[in-house]
């Protein structure tokens, strides 16, 4: 449990460089798969400054994003065009080891397709990230995997990344491509990052309450394979 949001980012940074840096060592890569939402500034603003920096393999960082808004990058609903202002001009990640997800494709469908088989080749078989990052949603939900939509066909590894349709009841209503439950079941790490009383009652829910994938998504990091790690503030944990 952490204290503050300033405290909440330090610690996620801290598991970035420790993922990152065993994966570089054991693996010659390390692949993560950054989260947008309300948390992401805060990481990236950790991420960027010393000595943080300077313990990060970037050289060997392969970044991806887990789940993006089909709009263009420079919309300001972007997950990545966040990490373009917040993050990539700070650390020096090559290039083409930055991945993100085409949010304004033409064809969907062919997105998600194409960055499945990028996946397959740079994450082994099975592909395993060696970190996930995510934040929590007010309906339960993680990546773009709403509650209320049926998610169990995607555990398997024939489906790694797909169109997804935000529900009424989240912001903002834009279409979605996301990561599905098999990258979360086959991480190493996934880092789950919570903040504030509004999520207290679902974080429990996800945690220990009865098990329904639909209702509430974030139950997937039961099945987990690999570590996963909660960072909650003290108002997010008085459920707990």
């Amino acid at each position: 449990m952490v204290g503050s949001a300033a405290e909440q980012a330090r610690a996620a940074a801290e598991l970035f460089i420790e993922s990152t840096a065993g994966a570089a060592a054991a693996r010659g890569q390390a692949l993560v798969a950054l989260s947008g939402g309300s948390t992401a500034p805060g990481l990236y603003a950790a991420l960027r400054e010393q000595p943080v920096r300077g313990k990060v393999p970037w050289d060997k960082v392969h970044l991806f994003m887990g789940d993006e808004r089909c709009v263009p990058v420079a919309d300001p609903r972007s997950n990545w065009g966040v990490a373009m202002r917040e993050l990539l001009p700070h650390v020096p990640v090559p290039e083409e080891q930055q991945h993100p997800l085409q949010g304004d494709a033409d064809d969907p469908l062919r997105e998600a397709a194409r960055m499945g088989v990028l996946i397959r080749e740079l994450a082994g078989n099975p592909p395993r990230f060696d970190l996930v990052l995510l934040g929590l949603g007010l309906d339960g939900h993680l990546l773009s995997l709403f509650a209320g939509v049926e998610t169990s066909a995607l555990r398997g590894e024939q489906s790694l990344v797909r169109p997804a349709a935000a529900p009424l009841s989240v912001e903002p209503k834009v279409a979605r491509l996301t990561f599905t439950p098999f990258l979360l079941l086959t991480a190493r790490t996934v880092v789950l990052q919570v903040a504030g009383a509004a999520k207290a009652e679902v974080l429990a829910r996800a945690l220990k309450g009865p098990e329904d994938l639909v209702a509430c998504p974030a139950q997937w990091l039961r099945r987990a394979s690999g570590r996963v790690v909660v960072i909650a503030d003290e108002a997010a944990a008085k459920g707990l």
